[in-house]
């Protein structure tokens, strides 16, 4: 188990977050993991969709885009979250840290086209 998230920052991931409280998931797009000057990390999404979990953590409904989706994810003091780095056939490294996994590498996810409420800017 790891904890310092500078080996997470320094591998500058570009793949996607999933989060998990168990009446929710929300996946999104990374756009940066950053460990500051203040030794806060932060991780920076493009956007983010929500779902709702039924019985068993099995999705109901539909995929919703959360409007106003910040900048920042979420922001926490660096080694208080560990985590730990596991490889996987299909979409290669991940860092799993509680039920949350962030996705080193660019790998299918949900497509943005099927998020309801999603729009993107292409500028």
């Amino acid at each position: 188990m790891n904890i310092d998230w500078n080996e997470i920052a320094e591998r500058k991931p570009q793949g996607y977050i999933e989060l998990n409280d168990g009446k929710f998931a929300v996946h999104g797009p990374i756009e940066s993991v950053i460990v500051t000057e203040d030794d806060m990390v932060q991780i920076r999404v493009k956007w983010l969709a929500k779902i709702t979990l039924g019985g068993h953590g099995i999705p109901t409904g539909n995929w919703k885009a959360i409007e106003n989706t910040p900048t920042v994810l979420t922001e926490f003091p660096n080694l208080v979250a560990p985590f730990v780095i596991e490889n996987t056939p299909e979409k290669g490294p991940r860092a799993r840290f509680g039920a949350n996994i962030l996705y080193f590498n660019r790998v299918e996810g949900i497509d943005p086209s099927k998020v309801e409420g999603l729009r993107i800017s292409t500028t």
